[in-house]
C-alpha cells in the first residue's frame, strides 16, 4: 500500500507550462537530494526518467518518489507504506512548494492524515497471517518488525514507537552486512554474508532474498553461508582482508555466544566487534 499525490501542470492559452527539471524541483526544499541519477541527468526535465527517489541526508528515514506523467499531464509523490513524521514534514513540504510553482493543488493532500495513513498500513500487515515479520526499507538498511511490534503501533503511541524503532535500526554503528550470490558448479547458489574481525556487524537471523531476486531464485536451491574474515595491516587494502573460514549460516548462528550479539529488530542482531580469541573460536567451530 502506497500514497500518492498528484500536481496538474497549469495550462494557459499558449499551453503547458514548461516541466521543470528534476534539480529544480530537489531545489523547491532546502537540503533534498536524490541520487537516483547523476548530477547532469538531473538537469533534464523530470518526464524524461522514470522517476527520482529523494531525501535529505540526516533528517529523511525513508525516501519516497517523484515523477512526471505525460499521460496525465502532471506531477506524481509517492510516498512508502510505513514513513516518519519527519519525512512527511519533507514530503508535505515539497508537495505545497511544487503547488505553488506550477500554481495548481495538490490532488489528495486535503484529505490525508498521517496517524490514519499509518494505522490503516498497520493492519493489512497484520492482515497477512503466513509473515512472521514484515519490513520496511530505510534509507541506510531495511527495518523489520514482528506481530508483537506491529500490536504496539496500533496502540495511543504507536506512530512514536515505530519511530524509535527505525531510529533505532537506522541510528545504529553497525555495519550493515549484505549477503553476495556465488552459483557453483552443482546447481546451487550460495548466498554469503561477511563477518570480519573486530568490526561490529549487523546480520540477520533469517535470511531473506531481496525483492529483486525472488523471481530469479525460484526452484533453485540455496545455501545460506558466513565468511569469517581475518584483517592485517590498517585494513586500507584489499589484500588486508583475508577469509578464514567459510560456516553454515545456521551453525554459525547456533555457535554464537549470547554475549557477542545483542537484538536490534524482529530479524535483525548486531554482532561484536568479534577480536582475540572470540574470534579464533569462530573460525575453529568452537
Amino acid at each position: 500500500m502506497v500514497k500518492t499525490f498528484f500536481i496538474p501542470n497549469k495550462e494557459s492559452i499558449l499551453g503547458q507550462q514548461e516541466i521543470l527539471a528534476a534539480k529544480s524541483v530537489l531545489a523547491l526544499v532546502d537540503g533534498l537530494e536524490s541520487h537516483s541519477y547523476d548530477a547532469v541527468y538531473l538537469r533534464q526535465p523530470l518526464n524524461r526518467l522514470e522517476y527520482i527517489e529523494c531525501g535529505i541526508v540526516g533528517k529523511s528515514q525513508f525516501l519516497f518518489k517523484v515523477r512526471y506523467l505525460d499521460s496525465q499531464n502532471g506531477y506524481q509523490v509517492i510516498i512508502p507504506d510505513l514513513i516518519t513524521r519527519a519525512d512527511w514534514e519533507i514530503v508535505e513540504g515539497l508537495l505545497r512548494a511544487l503547488s505553488s510553482k506550477v500554481g495548481e493543488a495538490v490532488e489528495g493532500l486535503a484529505d490525508f492524515d498521517l496517524e490514519n495513513y499509518f494505522q490503516e498500513t498497520v493492519k493489512n500487515y497484520l492482515a497477512d497471517k503466513a509473515a512472521r515479520f514484515g519490513f520496511c526499507q530505510g534509507i541506510l538498511s531495511p527495518v523489520y518488525f514482528d506481530k508483537k511490534d506491529l500490536d504496539s503501533f496500533l496502540e495511543e503511541d504507536g506512530l512514536a514507537r515505530f519511530e524509535e524503532l527505525v531510529k533505532r535500526v537506522q541510528g545504529s554503528d553497525a555495519f550493515p552486512s549484505s549477503a553476495k550470490f556465488y552459483p557453483d558448479g552443482e546447481g546451487k547458489i550460495h548466498r554469503v554474508y561477511h563477518l570480519a574481525q573486530g568490526v561490529k556487524t549487523i546480520l540477520p537471523k533469517e535470511p531473506v532474498i531481496p525483492a529483486p531476486y525472488v523471481e530469479q531464485l525460484v526452484g533453485k536451491e540455496l545455501v545460506w553461508e558466513i565468511d569469517l574474515v581475518k584483517i592485517s595491516g590498517d585494513g586500507s587494502k584489499p589484500e588486508d582482508y583475508e577469509a578464514v573460514a567459510r560456516l553454515d549460516y545456521q551453525a554459525f548462528l547456533g555457535a554464537l555466544p549470547k554475549e557477542l550479539y545483542q537484538d536490534l529488530d524482529a530479524n535483525q542482531i548486531v554482532v561484536g566487534p568479534i577480536l582475540g580469541e572470540d574470534f579464533e573460536n569462530l573460525v575453529k567451530g568452537n
